[in-house]
């Protein structure tokens, strides 16, 4: 009672809540009471949920129905019996080949879940590439821009998987070294072997190895512990004397009191310096003996634990020693050469085959043992959940009416086995030609996939051309910039030039018509009757000159125009290039 009241308890806790009294738990039915723990087990452990109702659901399909020998000797419930278990068989069968089927094959649902999703990745693919058409129907060479895109990340992708196969081959390679390095290593390993087995060196290890054992037992151990035994025997001597304890004892009682007296005539030190030297020097003295008895003390306790720890020195050699000449008396026993040696070797390994082989069959018992055990608890414990009545007591009637729930179980087992096929059939159905559908589906996927990474190539490769062709214009951009520099430079130098020129060449001349002008005055003054004729000439020299620098300024104004033409033509060239890489750059 005290065991039901627990359970109840435990049962109406919050987790479960069930509201279960002691007689309700204790009036219910086996059946009552296994879906009852049914129930616990599913909220226990929830995950396990689906693995509990396949396993319900299997069981009813399953159960080994037990008749009675006397039933089975006729022949009809034989074959019936014989009908229901190659009826059970072919249920588990066709349950494990299904089970293989959903493992093998994909959930329908989700089979349309992911074309669902990829149809809506095509619709968004399709709105993409129409926007982009779009954007670029004005744009010059676009096609081959995307071609040179798509062959770009072909490219890429064939990159990535060489450099994949590349790592996959060096780790090949890699393996391959570690073993042949291995193999390498045992070879020379082996070798060595058989080389020291034909030539023997390994005997003649083994008799270096028991030279050397007995030079130790017989000359060095021996030597060694004659050497003890004699530091032992004086450490004995020094011990068998007398007994040091007593003096040593009034020595440190005397040390005591002396240390005392010297305490106090410390105190009247300073008062008698003078009159107490003699007394200071038997101080001094007496402390000197003092010292002099804790020094020899200290040494003699020093002396007593050399002499234990020489005595325990001597035990391990004396037991080192014994089990060197066991090991001697072992080495000295036959020592098998030759053939008889390989015999021997031979005989171990065929023995070392045997004791795997043993093993390997010691391991399979010990398994089928367990398993054996095993199975032995649960026919136990069914055979416990269902005892046996005597045989006296089950009347003819019985057995007609278990014969009779047999055969109505037997036709129930049937008719649910004709049903999940009726069942079973339209999903067949559906799976295959969904089947159909799937492989129609990957079979456009990939060609989708395929059509896509051609894009994708071209694309790149337009890309790369159209950014090489970026660059030589950007770099033609910046060599005729430079260019319209130096030319600007030039002409502002030729401006500068021609008017230092014009200057050079005008001064001279109008400082010699100044020159002139005041002779030709003085000369006028002197001669304004007889030489009218040279005025005249004067006159048409400066006119003359006039016209020359009229026609110097013409060409400079000539020149001006003709270079701000050139300068205004390379300007709006300039900026067409310029419009024309940012409208490259929009399109990249």
């Amino acid at each position: 009672m005290e065991e039901a009241k627990a359970i109840v308890a435990m049962l109406n806790a919050p987790p479960l809540d069930l509201n279960i009294s002691v007689l309700e738990f204790c009036q219910k039915s086996p059946l009552q009471l296994r879906q009852l723990l049914f129930g616990v087990l599913s909220a226990i452990v929830p995950p396990q949920i689906s693995t509990l109702q396949k396993r319900a659901f299997l069981a009813r399909f399953l159960v080994d129905v037990e008749i009675p020998a006397e039933l089975l000797l006729a022949e009809d419930m034989n074959k019936l019996h014989a009908q229901y278990d190659s009826l059970r068989e072919q249920f588990i069968e066709t349950h494990r080949h299904l089970e293989g089927l959903r493992q093998i094959e994909r959930d329908p649902i989700k089979v349309k879940e992911h074309v669902s999703e990829l149809q809506t990745e095509r619709d968004h693919l399709l709105s993409k590439i129409t926007k982009f058409k779009c954007k670029f129907q004005d744009v010059e060479k676009a096609d081959e821009l995307l071609e040179a895109v798509e062959e770009v990340k072909s490219l890429k992708v064939e990159m990535s998987k060489l450099v994949d196969t590349m790592i996959e081959q060096r780790q090949a390679l890699n393996r391959s070294l570690g073993k042949n390095q291995k193999a390498y290593s045992k070879l020379q390993h082996m070798k060595i072997l058989l080389e020291d087995a034909h030539n023997g060196s390994f005997f003649d290890k083994a008799s270096h190895e028991i030279q050397a054992l007995r030079f130790s037992a017989k000359q060095k151990l021996p030597e060694e512990v004659a050497a003890k035994q004699v530091h032992l025997h004086a450490l004995q001597e020094v011990l068998c004397g007398p007994n040091k304890s007593e003096g040593l004892a009034s020595i440190q009682s005397k040390l005591l009191a002396v240390n005392e007296e010297l305490k106090n005539k410390r105190r009247n030190g300073l008062e008698k310096h003078s009159e107490n030297e003699d007394a200071s020097k038997r101080e001094s003295m007496h402390w000197q003996r003092a010292q002099m008895g804790l020094i020899l003390a200290n040494r003699s306790q020093a002396a007593n634990k050399k002499v234990a720890e020489l005595t325990e020195c001597r035990d391990k050699l004396q037991r080192d020693l014994d089990q060197k000449s066991t090991a001697i008396e072992e080495v000295k026993a036959t020592v098998l050469r030759g053939e008889e040696l390989k015999t021997y070797v031979e005989s171990l390994r065929s023995k070392s085959a045997v004791y795997k082989k043993m093993k390997k069959e010691l391991d399979d018992m010990d398994s089928e043992y367990g398993a054996l055990i095993k199975n032995q608890k649960l026919l136990e414990e069914q055979i416990e959940m269902h005892p046996e009545f005597p045989e006296d007591k089950v009347d003819q009637t019985r057995k007609r009416a278990t014969a009779k729930n047999l055969r109505k179980m037997i036709e129930e087992v049937n008719n649910l086995i004709k049903d999940l096929r009726n069942q079973l059939n339209p999903q067949v159905k559906e799976l295959k030609l969904l089947r159909a559908d799937l492989q129609s589906l990957e079979i456009e996927q990939a060609e989708k996939k395929q059509h896509y990474t051609d894009m994708c190539c071209l694309f790149d490769r337009k890309v790369t051309k159209l950014e090489a062709e970026l660059a030589s214009s950007t770099k033609e951009y910046e060599n005729e910039k430079e260019g319209v520099k130096v030319r600007a430079a030039s002409l502002e130098k030729l401006q500068a030039t021609l008017m230092e020129e014009f200057i050079t060449k005008s001064i001279p001349v109008i400082d010699s018509e100044i020159s002139f002008t005041k002779k030709v005055g003085q000369i006028t003054e002197n001669v304004e009757k007889e030489n009218g004729s040279v005025s005249t000439k004067i006159k048409l020299k400066i006119e003359q000159q006039q016209e020359v620098l009229r026609e110097v300024q013409r060409k400079q104004q000539a020149f001006k125009v003709v270079a701000n033409a050139q300068l205004w033509f390379l300007f709006t060239a300039v900026h067409q290039y310029s419009n024309h890489t940012s409208h490259l750059r929009v399109f990249l």
